[in-house]
């Protein structure tokens, strides 16, 4: 009959783990019992999640109020760009105007 080696897993293991067909009069020891434990719960874990109505509500909210501010940001840094061109226009205009009036007094 062939015997397993003794190997440091096989001494700290109980007999019903090196050997499951090992019939003792305590079926399992407190490690192992420990250990498939562990395991049925996290077999019962999953990825799934609920989200309450309330916090969808509320996370919709925000999301509103966030792009609204966007929005408006958006509409401020149009504006901005808006005055920003008017501005040199003017300034432009106003330049070649004292350029006219520089020439006219010239020739006069």
């Amino acid at each position: 009959m062939a015997m397993a080696a003794l190997s440091p897993n096989s001494v700290l293991s109980t007999s019903i783990q090196v050997n499951p067909q090992t019939r003792t009069d305590q079926q399992t020891s407190v490690p192992q019992v420990a250990q498939d434990a562990r395991k049925t719960g996290e077999t019962v874990r999953t990825d799934t999640i609920t989200i309450s109505p309330q916090a969808l509500k509320m996370a919709d909210d925000k999301n509103i109020v966030a792009k609204e501010a966007a929005d408006k940001a958006d509409e401020q840094k149009a504006l901005q760009a808006a005055s920003d061109k008017a501005d040199a226009v003017k300034s432009e205009a106003q330049r070649n105007a004292v350029k006219a009036y520089a020439t006219v007094s010239a020739i006069q």
